[in-house]
């Protein structure tokens, strides 16, 4: 195989957190992206990432979607809710079009679909290591953040607690029995309210201020 070419790291350190539960698969990606430059940190499982993840780390989370116990979407809403600035590369051999939009729209910086060229790997990665790194809100705008989701009435609340369980607006409207319109528009209003503008950086602004203690 031809030596890749070296990775400029985007922040000092980074690590190349990999998750596969095949290890000659885990170990092969693990050779690849220590010869390409980032130290790579392998896990065998989600879980076993989650258990050790340090809030603090730098670089990004390169993940299988298909994995013993919790799956690579099930970590990118726990780490949506987490409040987890890293990036995130899904790699898959099996994902529905409804699943790999799912998947892009909660934030990933690519799914990758297998087979693919170690090129289109290390490509992928460098583009997480360019992404600029979400800054931790101040205490002041974490208690600004506060203040605007207690503005949030009992259906905006129900309709947010959806949201950050990662449920569909046709899964809300199911579990509230309200028209798709209605959960539409209040969720809206509850994004409006909250001052940010997609789902996922709602649930990285509560889940920091939930680690708050606010």
């Amino acid at each position: 195989m031809t030596r890749p070419t070296t990775l400029e790291a985007a922040s000092a350190e980074p690590t190349i957190f990999l998750i596969d539960d095949d290890q000659p698969v885990l170990d092969s990606l693990a050779e690849l992206v220590a010869a390409a430059g980032p130290r790579p940190q392998t896990f065998s499982s989600a879980e076993e990432f989650l258990d050790n993840f340090n809030s603090l780390a730098s670089g990004c989370i390169v993940t299988d979607l298909r994995l013993t116990g919790m799956s690579g979407q099930d970590l990118q809403r726990r780490l949506i809710e987490m409040g987890c600035p890293l990036p995130l590369i899904v790699v898959t051999g099996h994902a529905t079009v409804p699943v790999a939009v799912q998947i892009m729209e909660d934030g990933a910086v690519t799914l990758l679909q297998k087979p693919y060229k170690p090129t289109e790997l290390l490509s992928a990665i460098q583009r997480a290591l360019d992404r600029p790194v979400k800054a931790r809100p101040s205490d002041g705008q974490l208690t600004d953040l506060r203040q605007r989701l207690n503005t949030l009435n009992e259906e905006e609340q129900q309709v947010m607690q959806l949201l950050l369980e990662g449920r569909t607006n046709k899964v809300i409207a199911a579990t509230l029995s309200l028209s798709m319109r209605t959960v539409d528009r209040r969720r809206r209003s509850v994004l409006d309210k909250a001052g940010v503008e997609s789902v996922p950086e709602l649930a990285r602004l509560a889940g920091i201020l939930q680690s708050a203690g606010q």
